[in-house]
């Protein structure tokens, strides 16, 4: 008996198989002509990535996590930027990175304003 789930077909005497087409995320064997795995949904296309669309989301990031006005602002601009090129190349991946970048961007923004109104308001106004 074989493997649970292993089904093996017989192929024509001098057929070539097709190479057999990896998930590069999670490794699940890829119908050919598959754009996106069907297990993790990992866009398995290939071709270049846009490094702007890429520090965006790293600039947005770092920006929630430790100084907001001073990587968001940057991660704006960066996703912006990557946003037009990619709109320039079609074949360029990274259009949800870039996304991502300006909504972490734009959030660490807006939280950075909060903290330096607060701060402001605490100093204007200490305790009753």
């Amino acid at each position: 008996m074989g493997e649970r789930g292993s089904v093996s077909t017989p192929r024509p005497p001098g057929a070539a198989s097709a190479p057999l087409q990896l998930c590069t995320c999670c490794g699940e064997p890829l119908a050919p002509g598959t754009d996106v795995c069907p297990r993790c949904n990992t866009d398995v296309r290939g071709g270049a990535t846009s490094q702007a669309a890429r520090s965006a989301l790293v600039l947005g990031l770092i920006g929630l996590a430790v100084m907001p006005i001073v990587f968001s602002v940057p991660a704006i601009i960066m996703a912006v930027r990557a946003r037009r090129e990619i709109a320039r190349n079609p074949g360029l991946h990274g259009r949800d990175a870039a996304g991502w970048g300006l909504a972490t961007g734009i959030m660490g923004t807006v939280l950075g304003l909060l903290l330096i109104l607060t701060v402001v308001l605490g100093i204007v106004s200490p305790g009753s």
